[in-house]
């Protein structure tokens, strides 16, 4: 949406006995989500629906680490760079505000 202004309308709908309200016809057939914000407000918004055999776990997108990469981390783990002054003085504003 770069360079694309999107207005806000504001919509003020009664619900009926059962909680049930009347969205604008935009949402005609579409799965939406409904986000509890507080508890006086829920937030409604269309759902981006992904076919089941499209759908990619956090397993398949990860990229793999080669050895040579591998071994680099493991490295810096068994021996880490020395704290910079910039670290230490954000440890030290930390311990005083955690008191």
């Amino acid at each position: 949406m770069r360079g694309q202004t999107l207005e806000m309308a504001t919509l003020t709908r009664t619900t009926d006995d059962k909680a049930r309200v009347s969205l604008p016809r935009s949402f005609a057939n579409a799965t939406v989500v409904i986000e509890m914000v507080s508890e006086c407000e829920v937030r409604i918004r269309r759902a981006r629906v992904v076919p089941e055999d499209e759908a990619v776990f956090a397993e398949q997108a990860g990229h793999r680490l080669s050895n040579a990469e591998r071994d680099a981390f493991l490295a810096l783990l068994d021996a880490p760079a020395a704290p910079t002054p910039a670290l230490k003085k954000a440890v030290v504003k930390s311990k005083r505000r955690r008191g």
